[in-house]
């Protein structure tokens, strides 16, 4: 446990008046944290508040070339990303914390993704491991999406099982791994069809992409699409060859704007709920086909981290405990699982669209929202206001055609629809969960790293979450719109 200052007993964890505590600071001091997925939405997040909040000693970012651009450069544009801009504004020494991140350039389609003398600095260094990296797009083919979150998963594991340090590992994979299930535990489902994973791999490797396209939903069976097969493979390809190491799994649910940190509102991509949201903010007239009444899962970004923050320490506590155990007791380690599912202050669909209509700025556009923007059981009324939709998309395009200007409309409204039919099987379903791994990890927190690593939703005020959600994603937008027209100035 070198470089790395514990409490008593060098653990992360001590016993306080018979119960268990966690010292989160403790575990991260001077330690050398490995990143995967670090330029994502969760990712930036998470290298952000580690750097701000926390004195590690040095941040590997795991990074592909891509379009042409070396990590190293990579790594200079994240620096330069708005997200840091807190740590520029309120840390005098700042570049002393942004050279604590050293970009590590890999190519996870290979057994041998990294190359020296990287190689051996990582497998001498790294203590605390983040696996955020995952492919996900809903509608790749089995085989490319068992690549991106099964295989690289399994590479990484398998090279990190020989660092001389290792601390702790944190795979995050996604509370809907499981989605066929009404109620979904804190614990690995091992029910892949086809013979397990092993067999769905070598049953899918000799097929042509017809031969894949047609099996694939008999192998998916009730899943509704190949990313959450995967998350789900990955999940038990943990469990049978990984579970040994203090690794652990947490699973968040739907993840939205930031509610405080780094800035309240802060978010810098379209997924479900921001992409869904984008018509309402700019006064459409939409219906989204799901159940009105379902509920859903939404936790902020930067309680989303602190979660993966703090998992990371109690995976390293409950490792050593259960190496105490395992001298007396020979049944083979269980991995643990984090469900980031939160029950008293769970809003339906309908609901989440109400919340974000309330908080527009105009007082006329918060009274017309509900009329604008529904939920529908009714597929034919969301297939009408879809048509309708890319009718005034072709029509804009093509005025702006006449006018030499660069078409836009078209490919925002396919873009919007593709997400719609992602996310359909999440509008029409609810779940409900156990979350004890949760609500056991933060109880065992002090009130200093309770304010430090605050993660429970259950405590969030939803009025002014939504006011900044939607404050966060205008100003989103706006920067969207200013870097188009920077392009198209230049472009002309």
């Amino acid at each position: 446990m070198d470089n790395l200052s514990f409490k008593p007993n060098s653990l992360p964890f001590e016993s306080e008046d018979h119960k268990t505590r966690l010292y989160v600071s403790d575990f991260y001091r001077n330690a050398v944290v490995l990143v995967t997925g670090g330029t994502g939405f969760v990712g930036k997040v998470l290298v952000e508040k580690l750097l701000r909040s926390f004195d590690v000693r040095k941040i590997y970012i795991l990074l592909r070339e891509k379009r042409n651009v070396s990590p190293p450069e990579r790594l200079k544009q994240l620096i330069k990303d708005p997200i840091f801009e807190t740590i520029r504004r309120t840390i005098i020494h700042h570049d002393a914390l942004f050279a604590k991140l050293e970009a590590v350039e890999v190519d996870f389609t290979v057994d041998e993704f990294v190359k020296e003398p990287l190689k051996t600095d990582l497998l001498n260094n790294t203590q605390i491991v983040f696996h955020v990296m995952g492919n996900v797009s809903f509608n790749k083919s089995l085989q490319t999406s068992l690549e991106s979150n099964v295989n690289s998963a399994e590479r990484l594991y398998t090279f990190i099982r020989n660092a001389k340090n290792l601390q702790s590992i944190v795979h995050v994979s996604t509370f809907y791994s499981n989605c066929d299930r009404p109620y979904i535990e804190e614990m690995i489902y091992d029910d892949i069809p086809f013979g397990g994973l092993d067999n769905v791999r070598r049953i899918l490797k000799p097929l042509s992409e017809t031969e894949e396209a047609a099996l694939t939903p008999a192998i998916l069976g009730t899943i509704p699409n190949s990313y959450i097969f995967s998350k789900k493979s990955a999940e038990v390809m943990i469990q049978k060859q990984f579970s040994e190491l203090p690794i652990g799994i947490f699973r968040p649910p739907i993840v939205g704007p930031s509610f405080e940190e780094p800035v309240p509102g802060w978010v810098d991509c379209f997924q479900s709920l921001t992409g869904l949201s984008v018509p309402i903010i700019e006064h459409r007239f939409l219906r989204y086909y799901g159940d009105p009444n379902a509920t859903s899962d939404i936790v902020p970004v930067d309680y989303c981290v602190s979660a993966i923050i703090t998992a990371a320490c109690d995976i390293r506590a409950r490792y050593d405990q259960r190496k105490v155990l395992e001298t007396v007791d020979k049944t083979p380690p269980s991995v643990p699982v984090y469900n980031f599912t939160f029950d008293k202050q769970r809003v339906t669909w309908q609901q989440f669209l109400a919340f974000v209509g309330k908080s527009l700025p105009s007082a006329i556009d918060r009274t017309l929202s509900p009329l604008r923007v529904r939920i529908t059981k009714r597929r034919i009324l969301s297939w009408i206001s879809f048509c309708l939709f890319y009718l005034q998309a072709y029509l804009a395009d093509f005025i702006l055609g006449i006018f030499k200007r660069p078409k836009c409309h078209v490919r925002t409204i396919l873009s919007l629809d593709l997400l719609h039919q992602a996310t359909e099987y999440f509008l029409c379903h609810a779940w409900t969960s156990r979350n004890d791994n949760i609500k056991r990890m933060r109880s065992l927190l002090s009130k200093e790293e309770e304010t430090l690593l605050e993660f429970d939703v259950d405590r969030i005020e939803w009025k002014e979450y939504y006011n900044r959600f939607v404050a966060g994603l205008m100003n989103f937008l706006e920067r969207k719109r200013k870097s188009r027209r920077e392009r198209n100035r230049t472009a002309c």
